[in-house]
């Protein structure tokens, strides 16, 4: 988490003391704009449903004593955010929280309220109620408008180190025999995902740098689990799209160079980071030195172009499923398209793999595409790493 500036000052946020009140309106009252408002939570030591009412504008919301409302939780900051009017609309602002203020499940810095919103500051939901009346008792009455809404889970697996991994078979053609193994992250947290893209997904409502803690923690569980095996495999390593505009990818690559001095690893880069040709260059040049691998993965899927893997091209290239699914039975034309691209990658000196090769037509028509390799659920599933 970042410090007392918090999400606003990451992207370039005026604080507080630089917005010269364009906001604040001291004609605006509770009174015009149609309330009585409430903000209405679990909050009360007895779960049940609680309204506070908005009485004062602005209300401030955090963690000190003396607001308006305050949250007594660690992952509250003393002065989180508050809600306010500005021509006669209800609205909601962060005050450069450590943990941040989503609107809807989504991070939100400034913004106009409406009845019924979810809003959440830091793991503490909410939901903005227009009208008097009791607290409704109703189960579901302040479910989350996003369902997968687990930020406080996501902080536990990280803290715990909850996860696992599971490993795919990546095959020489034409021989089939094993050539590596991608590792593929799992959680291990009974109150999320299991899967990878939905733990990513849940961390994403923390921010990009929690999903950088996790693709971090997904790469050492992998290396730990594999470094003392009597055989280690080539072991390909993914990360985040986040992390390229993180600080520190290389050197989380070197900390798992000392850990696993002999492993011999290769680390995956979505295509979209080929877009970044100087960025990549110097990556590789780097990750050379500590004799790390590089590989674009799920090239065809975006905007990807065959000049950007020229100016920066990496050891092996993986061809996305959508060029492979269905290949084997594809026009003539398309085949011709993805041998063509195929013999492209060679010139460069560039391995290729086939990613998400289901059946066995699609094996043979991969082989007739000149792929040096592949991967997909007809040469092995994931399966989860033996205890040694």
């Amino acid at each position: 988490m970042k410090g007392d500036q918090g999400f606003a000052a990451a992207i370039g946020w005026p604080r507080d003391d630089e917005r010269g009140g364009l906001f604040d309106s001291a004609a605006d009252t509770s009174a015009t704009l149609h309330g009585p408002w409430e903000l209405e939570g679990r909050v009360g030591s007895d779960g049940t449903l609680q309204r506070t009412r908005i009485e004062n504008i602005p209300f401030r919301i955090g963690r000190a004593p003396g607001l308006d409302l305050v949250l007594p939780w660690p992952q509250i900051s003393k002065n989180h955010a508050e809600i306010y009017a500005a021509a006669g609309k209800l609205r909601v602002r962060d005050l450069s929280s450590r943990n941040g203020t989503f609107l809807n499940g989504q991070f939100v810095v400034d913004t106009q309220l409406h009845d019924g919103d979810i809003l959440h500051f830091g793991d503490v939901e909410f939901r903005l109620v227009q009208g008097g009346g009791a607290p409704s008792q109703r189960d579901d009455e302040t479910a989350s408008l996003n369902g997968n809404w687990r930020p406080r889970e996501i902080r536990e697996l990280l803290r715990e180190r909850s996860v696992t991994t599971c490993l795919q078979p990546i095959v020489h053609l034409p021989s089939g025999r094993v050539a590596a193994y991608e590792a593929l992250g799992r959680g291990r947290h009974p109150g999320l995902p299991e899967g990878a893209v939905g733990l990513f997904e849940t961390a994403g409502q923390i921010g990009p740098e929690a999903q950088t803690e996790l693709s971090r923690l997904f790469r050492r569980t992998a290396v730990e689990q594999a470094r003392d095996r009597v055989d280690p495999p080539v072991l390909f390593l993914n990360t985040h799209p986040e992390e390229l505009g993180q600080p520190g990818l290389v050197e989380s690559i070197e900390e798992l160079r000392a850990l696993a001095p002999d492993l011999r690893l290769v680390l995956e880069i979505h295509e979209s980071g080929m877009a970044l040709a100087d960025v990549i260059r110097s990556l590789r040049e780097r990750l050379s030195d500590l004799n790390v691998g590089l590989a674009y993965d799920d090239f065809g899927a975006g905007q990807a172009s065959l000049f950007e893997l020229a100016e920066a091209p990496p050891h092996y290239l993986k061809f996305d499923r959508v060029l492979i699914t269905g290949l084997d039975q594809a026009p003539e034309s398309r085949q011709r398209l993805v041998a063509a691209l195929v013999a492209a990658a060679h010139e460069l000196l560039v391995q290729t793999v086939a990613e998400g090769v289901e059946t066995a037509g699609e094996a043979e028509a991969c082989l007739r595409a000149g792929f040096t390799h592949a991967q997909g659920y007809h040469f092995g599933r994931p399966v989860p790493v033996e205890p040694v």
